[in-house]
């Protein structure tokens, strides 16, 4: 197998003018909540528009619906950012994060590879359960047990569709190249 090299760039912003009908609606659809602004996994997306509207329709969801905070929420994509090494995810999430009232010492730590010291039962237990699927593929017993009943089995389950959808956009924002945002 080849080595990576990253010379060659993958990411491209696309202008809706160029867009197809079908593509286009998709486009303004996700930019519409957003005053317009479009996230760069969704100009990865929208070249294959039913990918894009149903992500779209996951992503939603898994950020503005579940049974966590939106601190919490936020944690656990941060953790799944660095996990990944998504900077571009890490970046638009950790201005996310702190205005959910994630501390800047759980940020920082969390940017350089630390496990933080959490000063919140409910942060360390959504971060530990977190790193846990991405550590051991699996979460431990006594873990998701903890996890079950602080949160409830629904929120255990929302988590984890979390994790799995901000791979997703993780995994496309490496693939295609995105740029830690400015």
């Amino acid at each position: 197998m080849d080595s990576l090299t990253e010379t060659e760039p993958r990411y491209r912003e696309l202008d809706p003018a160029a867009l197809d009908a079908e593509q286009r609606r998709i486009f303004e659809e996700i930019g519409r909540p957003r005053a317009g602004a479009v996230p760069a996994p969704f100009h990865i997306y929208v070249e294959s528009p039913e990918l894009a509207e149903t992500a779209q329709a996951v992503g939603a969801f898994c950020r503005y619906r579940t049974g966590l905070s939106p601190r919490l929420s936020e944690l656990a994509i941060l953790t799944t950012a660095v996990y990944w090494g998504a900077e571009y995810e890490f970046g638009v999430h950790a201005r996310e994060a702190r205005k959910a009232g994630v501390p800047e010492f759980e940020i920082e730590a969390l940017a350089a590879g630390r496990r933080p010291d959490f000063t919140d039962a409910d942060a360390a237990l959504v971060h530990d359960f977190s790193s846990a699927v991405y550590r051991h593929k699996d979460v431990p017993d006594e873990l998701f047990a903890a996890a079950v009943a602080r949160f409830g089995r629904r929120t255990v389950i929302e988590l984890t569709g979390l994790l799995g959808y901000y791979s997703m956009l993780a995994i496309a924002l490496r693939v295609f190249r995105v740029p830690s945002p400015a």
